[in-house]
């Protein structure tokens, strides 16, 4: 699927680093996953147990999400927009161009 707008895998990328609010957590992004997906980890001390191969949770590891960042037509996700990344992005690829 090709997006309906002019925000390129180059675009993404250039977010990494960025602090957003997501689902009322202050978070930054971490990585561009190849399927067009952002990943976010919460800054906040909010922590996942996280479980072994056995299911018996013994180590806290920062709650993390993964957004895409295009609906199934195309466009921006309605979570990125939510997030404030919409104007971010407008702003880095006009920088990039």
């Amino acid at each position: 699927m090709s997006p309906k707008n002019n925000i390129h895998s180059q675009h993404l990328l250039t977010l990494i680093g960025q602090q957003v609010i997501y689902h009322q957590q202050q978070c930054v992004i971490i990585e561009v996953l190849d399927d067009k997906e952002l990943v976010l980890q919460a800054l906040e001390q909010d922590q996942n147990i996280q479980a072994n191969q056995y299911g018996e949770g013994h180590r806290n590891v920062p709650v993390i999400y993964t957004l895409p960042a295009f609906d199934a037509e195309g466009n921006l996700h309605a979570e990125l927009i939510a997030a404030g990344l919409a104007d971010l992005l407008s702003q880095q690829a006009s920088d990039l161009d």
